[in-house]
């Protein structure tokens, strides 16, 4: 376990007594993947550059056939071009890529998007999630997105409200770095998936929004579930995983009201899940699916376009990635959960 670590020079994290004194006692409890939460505050409306849009839509794969530089088996960051304007002034940004163990570039293999918290890399999530070796088992690729520097020098961070976070265009950023991967190695394009961790699952709800006609399925971990500008409107019914410690000290499960935080509130992840559901167009739930001392899960079915919405609430729980439900590895649920269900056509 790492210490939480308060970053006292971030102006624009919105605090309040009665979670500063959470923060104190939990600290101890809270993984390095994410060590802060960012809230952005409101910013003047943003004049964007002539930049490319990222591209939602299903993209044809061009790198089949192709031989790999990257040894099948291993992992190795990867460095694509990037627009000033929208990446902080930086010119090239990064991804992480794991190709598995018998690769065949003849044979189009799903892909995991992973996106790490607030101050993590790459490298911690790949590690932290240990999804690499489990590519290795089920043949699938794994990309560790990161992020860039929050301001001036702070730590990695997730545009996911879009430009609001100084001008940051992170979906711009995926959809490039989708386009990289496609041209390079051999991706079923209907079998690309999102999940990642605090800030990270922030990001996957907001690619869950933003990018859904062109990534399946979505599974976010204890997410900074804050209301995304322009509201939610993914396009087609979306097959949703979703994770949560029951007694998060820093994204409370119960949400935080707007008397306490009028900028920033949060949602009760209850609430939260029945308005996905309802988006939807789920009639049947929550029914109970499994109930442990360590973990209850919910489900929501009877939605249209098959789908289903999935919640494992993580009893007693703080801010920390999932280990074992029902005795199975995270990781492994959420894989077995992604191969139910391909974009489709």
């Amino acid at each position: 376990m790492h210490t939480f670590l308060l970053n006292r020079h971030y102006p624009r994290m919105v605090l309040f007594p009665a979670l500063l004194l959470i923060l104190a006692a939990c600290s101890a409890s809270v993984p390095t993947p994410s060590q802060h939460i960012p809230a952005p505050s409101p910013s003047p409306q943003l004049t964007m550059p002539s930049v490319p849009l990222p591209i939602n839509t299903p993209v044809a794969t061009t790198g089949c056939h192709l031989p790999s530089a990257i040894a099948p088996g291993s992992s190795q960051n990867v460095a694509i071009p990037a627009y000033s304007p929208v990446s902080e002034g930086s010119l090239t940004r990064m991804y992480r890529v794991h190709i598995p163990i018998g690769y065949d570039a003849v044979r189009a293999l799903p892909l995991i998007l992973v996106f790490h918290g607030y101050s993590g890399t790459a490298a911690q999530m790949e590690r932290a999630t240990g999804l690499s070796q489990l590519a290795d088992r089920h043949q699938f690729l794994v990309v560790y997105g990161q992020g860039l520097p929050d301001g001036d020098g702070g730590p990695p961070m997730w545009a996911s409200l879009g430009p609001l976070d100084h001008g940051l265009d992170d979906l711009l950023y995926v959809s490039d770095v989708l386009n990289d991967v496609q041209r390079t190695f051999c991706v079923d394009a209907h079998r690309i998936y999102a999940t990642g961790f605090s800030n990270g699952g922030g990001m996957t709800v907001f690619l869950a929004c933003r990018m859904a006609e062109r990534i399946a399925d979505f599974a976010p971990m204890s997410a900074n579930l804050y209301a995304i500008p322009g509201g939610c409107h993914p396009g087609r019914p979306i097959p949703l995983l979703y994770f949560h410690g029951s007694a998060d000290p820093l994204l409370p499960y119960q949400g935080i009201s707007p008397s306490l935080n009028p900028n920033w509130p949060l949602p009760s992840i209850q609430r939260w899940l029945q308005e996905w559901a309802t988006r939807d167009g789920c009639t049947t739930g929550p029914v109970i699916i499994l109930r442990q001392p360590t973990v209850t899960g919910e489900q929501w079915t009877n939605c249209a376009g098959n789908v289903t919405v999935v919640h494992y609430r993580l009893e007693e729980a703080g801010h920390s990635m999932p280990t074992l439900i029902n005795g199975v590895p995270a990781m492994e649920v959420i894989w077995r959960f992604f191969r139910r269900y391909p974009l489709r056509s």
